[in-house]
């Protein structure tokens, strides 16, 4: 895929006003002062500043972070940047990796997990609304003979094309119709990663779960509160996203490898303890 960021910045006045401009589209660049030329802009080195009608703006190169939440148009709700970040390390997305995401949506996980796994990588996203299909294509660059992400306008239903995958994630309305699909295009260890939106959808995750070979490592929900970096009166912002989605996280296992003897709704591993899942921390401690 080619490189998102190149040819973008941002400009801010460090308050309330941030917007990422593309200096490769033509036309001027509105301000609430007013409005600059992209040529003018493209002349201003980065770290620099600039006025307009007595007002200070600030020129940084654009990131990814600032991509996802000022530069991506959204036609649909964006997995956040707080939770893309872990669910790399979750599915443990590295250069050369090859993991698949359903659906695209708008496109945010799809750059993410496009610079993640490098040149050498590949994403393969799966989207049945040809008119997402189009918008994400068009947003992240994509040309006829990119390899590094591959969308495929398809539901899975029709059937996964790839095999031996690293890691794949589902961010659909029902995820737990999907797992046996999504297990058969998994290498044996790789993971699975699930973004639903309400507890309910979480519990009918789970108990689909009892019916596979899947370990479920972790169910987690993450919050992330930024606060006004004035150094007299520290605390937080006033508004914050309450909440954007519930994750859950699972291994492929081998056929049969998950002993149930008495699962039940209680637990997606088959314990009954009041904890759920072995979690990653904890102990089984034995008395000498």
């Amino acid at each position: 895929m080619e490189d998102l960021l190149a040819d973008r910045i941002l400009v801010t006045d460090l308050a309330r006003f941030r917007r990422v401009v593309d200096l490769r589209a033509s036309g001027s660049v509105g301000l609430p002062s007013g409005h600059i030329s992209r040529e003018e802009l493209a002349k201003i080195p980065a770290g620099g500043t600039f006025e307009v009608r007595d007002k200070r703006y600030y020129v940084l190169p654009c990131d990814m972070h600032d991509f996802i939440m000022d530069g991506l148009k959204r036609n649909t709700q964006i997995v956040y940047p707080k939770d893309s970040g872990y669910i790399l390390i979750k599915l443990d997305i590295c250069p050369g990796r090859r993991v698949a995401e359903a659906g695209t949506g708008s496109g945010a996980l799809t750059a993410v997990f496009s610079r993640a796994v490098g040149p050498e990588g590949r994403v393969y996203s799966y989207e049945q609304d040809i008119g997402l299909v189009n918008h994400a294509a068009k947003s992240l660059r994509l040309g006829p003979e990119d390899r590094n992400v591959v969308i495929r306008h398809q539901g899975l239903e029709q059937g996964i094309h790839e095999e031996n995958l690293d890691a794949f994630f589902l961010d659909v309305r029902d995820p737990w119709k999907l797992l046996s699909i999504v297990y058969d295009a998994l290498k044996p260890g790789g993971h699975l990663g699930i973004l639903v939106p309400t507890t309910n959808q979480v519990s009918r995750v789970l108990l689909a779960f009892n019916k596979t070979d899947y370990l479920v490592t972790e169910v987690a929900e993450i919050f992330l509160r930024t606060y006004k970096a004035v150094p007299a009166r520290l605390r937080p912002m006033d508004r914050m996203i309450g909440h954007t989605g519930y994750l859950v996280f699972a291994r492929r296992m081998q056929p049969g490898a998950l002993s149930r003897p008495d699962a039940g709704p209680e637990s997606p591993l088959g314990r009954r303890d009041d904890d759920g899942p072995l979690g990653y921390g904890d102990q089984d401690i034995e008395d000498d």
